[in-house]
């Protein structure tokens, strides 16, 4: 009779994934299942959980952590429908998942944050488009696998999973030019956000290739509803008939703001967002925008953690997840004259 630990290891996978193979889970292919179950069927392999911890001092966990969030997880729109995706892929391999929101304390030395110097956990899923290169990197250099959700860079050594956000974008705007707008602006977060800039090539990318100016971009601090508010007040300077936005939270509150200065939506100018969170459908003018499958994110995450785990030396693996142009009464035709 071997360990779960002997035969991980004469097999070159992880204790986790053999934990997986014996226990049913999925998360790994029918090859290698049908291998290690054969091997430990040879070998009659006992799981024990609480000793393979004891002998590998490893958590059997992994952090779901969030930069700058002004609330708890469970409220923010965007990230807990990711944490529920997470989740679900975590419980279905027989993991913890712990959850951080991380600042800048934390992220000023990735060694001192107490994730990692009290190794609460293996690895670290992070998520959002604003976490400091440095901070990724330190992790990285540290030996911690990360996976990135709704980030990616080029320079950066780690996994990521982002939506198809510039082809999502995309066909926001053939929607908009498929009703005869062509003075269009873009409201938008930092532009060093990977997702804005993907957004905003994939919007402006559809009006270039008809031979139309570039829709011009206002750039915000962030993408709140409140920042949503004050670009309108820019844009509209620009007297736009359509606005896209790269969130669902900028659209609402460039709506809002739009209403209260006395236009008619979708008369007089058409909104279109990104993400499909709650709010977009039930707000007081439904709202057009490019739903992003958000659980489906979380799952891809776990997945790609799982395979790191598994496979330190694999080459970076970047995972784009498909979304979809959801229309609904915040779009229409324009107004003869109007372009």
């Amino acid at each position: 009779m071997v360990t779960t630990k002997a035969l991980a290891a004469e097999l070159g996978v992880s204790i986790a994934t053999v934990s997986r193979a014996l226990n049913g889970k999925p998360g790994l292919s029918s090859s290698l299942r049908k291998k290690i179950l054969a091997e430990a069927a040879l070998r009659h392999t006992v799981l024990n959980p609480a000793a393979r911890m004891l002998a590998t001092a490893k958590s059997e966990s992994v952090c779901f952590a969030v930069y700058h969030l002004s609330g708890p997880v469970s409220r923010d729109p965007f990230y807990f429908p990711i944490l529920m995706g997470l989740e679900e892929e975590t419980r279905q391999v027989g993991l913890q998942l712990t959850i951080s929101v991380i600042g800048d304390e934390e992220v000023k030395d990735a060694a001192s944050w107490r994730v990692i110097s009290e190794h609460r956990s293996d690895g670290v899923i992070l998520n959002g488009p604003f976490v400091p290169a440095s901070f990724i990197l330190k992790l990285h250099s540290l030996g911690v696998p990360v996976v990135l959700i709704d980030n990616f860079n080029e320079l950066l050594p780690v996994d990521a999973v982002v939506a198809a956000d510039r082809s999502g974008a995309n066909e926001a705007a053939k929607h908009i030019l498929s009703l005869g707008h062509k003075d269009a602006v873009i409201l938008s977060g930092p532009k060093d956000w990977y997702s804005n800039v993907e957004r905003c090539a994939g919007f402006i990318d559809a009006f270039t290739n008809k031979g139309l100016p570039a829709p011009e971009i206002f750039y915000g601090d962030d993408t709140t509803f409140e920042t949503g508010k004050k670009l309108f007040k820019k844009a509209i300077k620009k007297k736009p008939t359509a606005v896209f936005s790269v969130n669902d939270a900028l659209a609402l509150g460039a709506i809002e703001e739009a209403t209260a200065m006395g236009y008619s939506i979708p008369r007089d100018i058409s909104f279109t967002g990104f993400d499909d969170v709650d709010g977009a459908k039930s707000s007081r003018i439904p709202l057009t925008t490019v739903s992003v499958p958000r659980e489906f994110l979380g799952r891809a995450a776990g997945r790609l953690f799982w395979s790191r785990i598994d496979d330190p030396g694999a080459p970076r693996q970047r995972v784009e997840i498909e979304t979809k142009l959801i229309v609904r009464e915040s779009t229409q035709r324009v107004k003869k004259g109007k372009n």
